[in-house]
């Protein structure tokens, strides 16, 4: 057993990243397993809407912030020790969220199953970027993006499949034993590595400043509906929110060791594909929750007919992904081309949606928009992670990952929080209207009922709930679509060429000059 746990000097490459792949396919999975269980959770815990949504973005927003950090302290201490203390905080968290009582604990234990995978996700892609040689870290990015393809398929199955009723606990549950063969492979086939020459202090200031100013901002989001747009509160989190994310924004630039390294975002490669991997997570995976939710709570699918449903986008996923990094290398300078037709493709999946009504199927309306959609995610997460990790040196390359998660995973919970707020405003201001001449008290009914995507059970009522319902779907289609072509247009700036040539041009002002990374 103590031969087995021993990593070897220089084990295969392929067997690295085998041992990743199985702790990134876990916490990718969870990512969007909620997404299929989210009507169940809701029911069980008896949790409005703006609740329920912190069950996937308190866990995206703490995924999205704290990365950077995390990889941080990959690059110090050993990237593989990181990721190995991160897989430890994401199982344990995973069984309390399991034994959660009410919504209000399964919150606070998803936001540290969150930090959990925080912790592992920068290591993922930095561990295997520096397993491979440079010639063939297209090949190892797109297989990495397919691993993370696995969690679209499987996260809906498996929610599908562990998801009978209001039992939803299996599917944090089953993390324990799939934990336990992470931890051993990590400990057999990961190697140790690390930046020597990265500073050895972390910016909890920094990320404190990032994740009240964003988790402002969600909050407003989320209750403005029921305070009330102009209520002191929620103006309040909407002035200090941005207030405190531009305070982040001038404490880095004074920090000797930032959380942030402002000299990245001096090469418009790295900027720009961060920015449309962010806008793209919003469109896409923000509204995720509520395409589960009207497939389920309105059209009447049982989670696992649900979590079935995906399965033509989250194929396509899988299969495209680690072409589209091989693809992407060849490309070179035109790696932009393939971000900007996947951009599109989702923004065009969207414009499917807006044909829908009341009579309208899953194969007439969601399944074209979720090929499109599909295509369109294969293409944009590999070449984006490729224009991304190409633009900086290697031995930066913990730092780099976490910052791209970090804008995909805050453009994730802000699209969530956005859609949201969307879609609840327009339920609680058009049912009323609709149903002036009804008792008020059905009206209050009806309308709570729709808040969940769920038609009224009166069938005076029922016609007009399911009217009101299937275009606040439709707004939340206009939404996204919108920031789909945007993410378009901002990859028109993406050029994909060495970044280390870029930064070796930039004087560095407070940091050591950068060195390989070494393992020991």
């Amino acid at each position: 057993m103590t031969q087995f746990l021993k990593a070897p000097a220089a084990p295969s490459k392929w067997a690295t990243m085998a041992a990743v792949s199985i702790g990134l396919a876990m916490l990718m999975i969870d990512t969007f397993v909620v997404n299929v269980a989210f009507p169940a959770i809701s029911r069980d815990l008896d949790a409005g809407l703006g609740k329920a949504e912190w069950t996937v973005s308190g866990y995206v927003l703490v995924l999205g912030v704290f990365p950077l950090a995390m990889g941080r302290l990959g690059d110090i201490f050993g990237r593989r020790l990181v990721y190995l203390l991160g897989l430890i905080v994401f199982i344990v968290s995973s069984i309390l969220c399991g034994l959660a009582a009410n919504i209000e604990q399964l919150i606070a234990f998803r936001v540290l199953q969150g930090f959990g995978a925080a912790v592992m996700m920068p290591g993922t892609l930095a561990i295997v970027t520096s397993a491979f040689p440079a010639h063939q870290r297209g090949l190892a990015i797109g297989v990495w993006g397919g691993v993370s393809g696995i969690g679209l398929i499987a996260g809906p199955i498996l929610g599908g499949l562990l998801v009978h009723g209001d039992s939803w606990r299996w599917i944090f549950l089953v993390n324990l034993p799939v934990g336990i063969v992470a931890i051993l492979a990590a400990i057999r086939f990961v190697p140790e590595s690390r930046d020597t020459s990265a500073p050895r202090s972390v910016d909890w200031v920094g990320a404190g400043l990032l994740a009240v100013g964003l988790a402002s901002i969600m909050f407003a989001f989320n209750d403005a509906n029921s305070r009330g747009w102009t209520s002191p509160v929620i103006l309040a989190l909407f002035i200090g929110g941005p207030l405190l994310l531009v305070g982040f924004v001038f404490y880095e630039l004074r920090q000797k060791y930032p959380l942030v390294d402002v000299r990245l975002f001096r090469n418009r490669t790295f900027t720009m594909a961060c920015v449309t991997a962010c806008l793209f997570s919003a469109a896409v995976f923000g509204s995720q929750p509520y395409t589960s939710l009207f497939m389920q709570n309105y059209m009447g699918f049982s989670p696992l007919e649900g979590g079935l449903a995906f399965i033509p986008a989250t194929a396509l996923v899988a299969a495209i992904q680690p072409f589209s990094g091989i693809i992407g290398q060849k490309l070179g300078s035109r790696l932009r081309l393939l971000i900007i037709f996947g951009s599109l493709s989702v923004a065009i999946s969207f414009i499917f949606l807006l044909r829908m009504d009341v009579d309208s199927t899953y194969s007439s309306a969601l399944l074209p928009a979720f090929l499109l959609r599909g295509l369109g995610i294969g293409l944009v997460l590999s070449s984006s992670s490729l224009a991304v990790m190409t633009s900086i040196p290697v031995a930066r390359s913990g730092l780099a990952s976490g910052t791209l998660t970090m804008f995909r995973q805050t453009g994730t919970a802000v699209g969530v929080a956005v859609m949201g707020a969307l879609y609840v405003h327009h339920i609680d201001t058009d049912i009323p209207n609709r149903l002036a001449n009804s008792d008020s008290a059905q009206v209050a009914a009806a309308t709570t009922a729709a808040e969940h995507f769920v038609p009224s059970s009166d069938p005076a009522l029922r016609a007009e709930a399911q009217e009101s319902i299937v275009d606040g779907f439709v707004l939340i289609a206009i939404a996204g679509g919108v920031v789909a072509t945007i993410a378009a247009g901002s990859a028109l700036f993406v050029r994909s060429r060495s970044g280390a040539r870029d930064l070796a041009a930039v004087p560095a002002t407070n940091a050591v000059p950068a060195a390989p990374a070494v393992r020991s």
